[in-house]
């Protein structure tokens, strides 16, 4: 049976644009030949031949019709002057004026990340047994309503912009729903602090505290990566993260010796936790990747 060639439809914008298509074409289709690519894509084997030296020399296509996603986002304009284009006009942004389109995007996402931190500040001061002004379930309704502005917005650029504009709107859109995980856990730890009504006190509840306070950092310097580009910052983050590993293996050791049913909720507690900041730490390497065009290597919490 004789493999489903892949198709899209042609679109304006010359031969910037038939290179973007041809990295997408390899992207999603994997071909097993040059005449497959060229008839996916629609253009000669001699045409796909010079587009394909061009992008070999910029290390963004390997042998074996493999993309490069490291000298993809490096090499994003230069694949296609499309690329941070508006969609309205047809004209292509310069690379010292970004456009308002970014701007909108991070302003939304700065506008989620205040309300799932606002969440995880909530979700902390119930495990301590601090007062807030609004809890975590609370929040939840404007955590849901932030999350979905940036959606749309996202939703709109990715059927607006050529690609691999969009392949980087995709990430924009995971460091999102990294975010609203983040408030759902929060929520989540929250409800169980209610629904226990078990307080851990001595040395397992400092440890807890810290582990808390620890999250608090990695997410600050989470925002200084993704809104200020500060990505020095990220060696940083890195090393908080190393330091929380450690604290959350001696924890875990520390809850067995309770009862079960403390053990229970201090081990549920532990893991939501554990998730938090796993998801920033993740949101942070897609955010140095967008800004830098490299992917820092990271080990799963």
């Amino acid at each position: 049976m004789s493999r489903r060639i892949w198709q899209r439809p042609p679109r304006a914008g010359g031969r910037d644009a038939t290179r973007a298509e041809v990295v997408e074409a390899i992207d999603r289709t994997t071909p097993e030949s040059k005449q497959e690519l060229a008839q996916t894509v629609g253009i000669s084997s001699q045409y796909l031949s010079e587009l394909l030296q061009e992008l070999k020399r910029q290390k963004v296509v390997r042998k074996g019709y493999v993309v490069d996603n490291g000298a993809l986002f490096e090499s994003s304009r230069d694949i296609s002057k499309l690329f941070g284009a508006d969609a309205s006009s047809g004209e292509t942004a310069s690379d010292d004026e970004p456009g308002d389109l970014g701007t909108e995007l991070l302003e939304l996402l700065n506008r989620l990340e205040s309300v799932t931190t606002r969440q995880y500040e909530a979700a902390r001061a119930a495990f301590l047994g601090e007062s807030v002004e609004r809890s975590a379930a609370t929040l939840e309704s404007l955590a849901n309503e932030r999350y979905s502005a940036v959606l749309a917005e996202l939703k709109s650029y990715t059927l607006t912009t050529d690609w691999p504009g969009n392949r980087v709107a995709a990430d924009i859109s995971t460091i999102a729903t990294n975010l609203e995980i983040i408030g759902d856990r929060a929520c989540f730890i929250a409800n169980v602090v209610d629904r226990e009504d078990t307080a851990a006190g001595g040395t397992v509840a400092d440890r807890m505290a810290d582990i808390f306070e620890s999250g608090t950092r990695i997410n600050d310097h989470f925002t200084s990566i993704l809104f200020d580009c500060d990505l020095e910052i990220h060696d940083k983050l890195r090393k908080e993260e190393e330091v929380i590993h450690r604290d959350l293996n001696e924890l875990f050791e520390l809850v067995t010796a309770y009862e079960p049913d403390i053990y229970g909720y201090l081990v549920t507690i532990t893991r939501a936790l554990e998730r938090s900041i796993y998801y920033w730490v993740d949101a942070a390497e897609l955010a140095v990747q967008l800004h830098a065009g490299v992917r820092p290597d990271h080990t799963m919490i």
